[in-house]
């Protein structure tokens, strides 16, 4: 079945075509929709990167700080971080080990 599109743009009707063959406007829905969603998704990448470039964590803040005794409190803080965060995760993995 032949699909009739009016371009909204020029108003030539175009038979089974994505493009308007007069002007090249864009026709179909399902690629209009395509191509917004692949523009919202970089656009929310792009936020996010920004975002993460705009708040730093403390560790990131803090590293290279003028004052040592301030460098030397965010590694300590940093590193009983990650030890908590190891002990974590060798809990979990001993679960699933247990588990299985």
């Amino acid at each position: 079945m032949a699909s009739q599109i009016k371009c909204p743009n020029c108003g030539v009707y175009n038979t089974n075509q994505d493009y308007c063959t007069n002007c090249g406007t864009l026709l179909s829905y399902q690629k209009r929709r395509e191509l917004a969603f692949a523009q919202d998704e970089k656009d929310r990448k792009e936020r996010a990167r920004i975002q993460k470039e705009e708040s730093p964590s403390f560790y990131e803040k803090n590293k290279d700080h003028r004052f040592l005794v301030v460098r030397v409190f965010a590694k300590v803080i940093h590193s009983i971080w990650m030890a908590f965060m190891a002990i974590g995760m060798f809990i979990a993995w001993l679960i699933t080990a247990i588990a299985a």
